[in-house]
């Protein structure tokens, strides 16, 4: 019987598990993956108070995990299949056991979602970092206007020939910082009030993407896509009557109505989705789980 189980290691999950530990809480931190949730795969951390110059993901990643380390948090590799509560204790299961706790934060944020596009053989991406070698001089289709879409187009323009950005929407979402480096950039072109409608593949190559504006991109080296159109919260494995929107995210306060449950992070129906109100979050949720 643990004081405290946290489900997601994350900026949310580490930050709560920091908060409840060092009140005096007996816990584990349950994570899939890797350490650091979606963070941990953009091409660069912006805005977060104290980031080093040019931290990325990984880098960001990385510090989670030695302070994890360093504050000898109990954290297991194991995938949380269900939540359930029987009586005053959740039932925690896991690909590998069943544990049980008297409180409990789910900080298990969210996942990219997939472009409703099924291409052979061709896996469409949701991360600029790691492909530098794969776009090099090639053309670029980023599918999405968001922060985190033009982000990572402005990153995939450092090394692609041409970057194209499809945004349904008729203009782009994304801040003002990244609108004026992508207007002043000479190989990033912009589709407004478009979609990817269609591929057409050769030898294993994506050769021409139809846009639904009329607009047809083609190349003889191949096109490569990505993806960066949202995501969806990971909280398929609550077995508890829990409100949630019409998205799936949880409609919740960090404090639930469920007494001794605790929602952190991304997964929770929010204005805003960065690192900064995950912390918070788990710093709430961390803090509230001690009293």
């Amino acid at each position: 019987m643990k004081d405290l189980i946290i489900i997601g290691a994350g900026p949310a999950g580490v930050s709560a598990a920091l908060y409840a530990q060092s009140r005096g809480l007996d816990l584990t931190i349950f994570e899939k993956d890797k350490i650091g949730g979606l963070i941990g795969n953009v091409s660069k951390v912006s805005h977060y108070t104290s980031v080093i110059v040019d931290e990325d993901g990984e880098s960001f990643r990385k510090r989670l995990e030695d302070q994890i380390k360093a504050y000898k948090l109990d954290l297991k590799y194991e995938e949380v299949l269900s939540l359930k509560k029987d009586g005053d204790v959740f039932l925690v299961k896991t690909n590998k056991d069943t544990y049980e706790a008297k409180k409990v934060i789910v900080a298990s944020g969210s996942s990219p979602k997939e472009l409703d596009l099924k291409i052979e053989n061709y896996m469409i991406s949701h991360w600029a970092k790691g492909s530098e070698e794969r776009v090099k001089g090639k053309l670029v289709i980023v599918n999405g206007g968001s922060d985190g879409a033009a982000k990572e187009a402005i990153y995939l323009s450092k090394f692609a020939k041409e970057v194209h950005i499809v945004q349904n929407q008729d203009k782009l979402l994304c801040i003002h910082e990244f609108k004026k480096q992508i207007e002043e950039s000479n190989n990033i072109v912009v589709h407004t009030s478009s979609s990817l409608e269609a591929v057409t593949c050769k030898d294993g190559l994506i050769e021409s993407a139809k846009l639904s504006n009329g607009c047809e991109i083609t190349s003889k080296y191949g096109l490569e896509i990505f993806a960066m159109i949202g995501q969806h919260p990971n909280t398929s494995f609550i077995d508890l009557d829990i409100p949630k929107n019409e998205l799936g995210f949880i409609d919740s306060d960090v404090e639930s109505k469920i007494d001794n449950l605790f929602f952190a992070g991304d997964l929770r129906v929010k204005a805003v989705r960065q690192v900064a109100t995950a912390v918070n979050d788990g710093a709430l949720a961390g803090i509230g789980a001690s009293k």
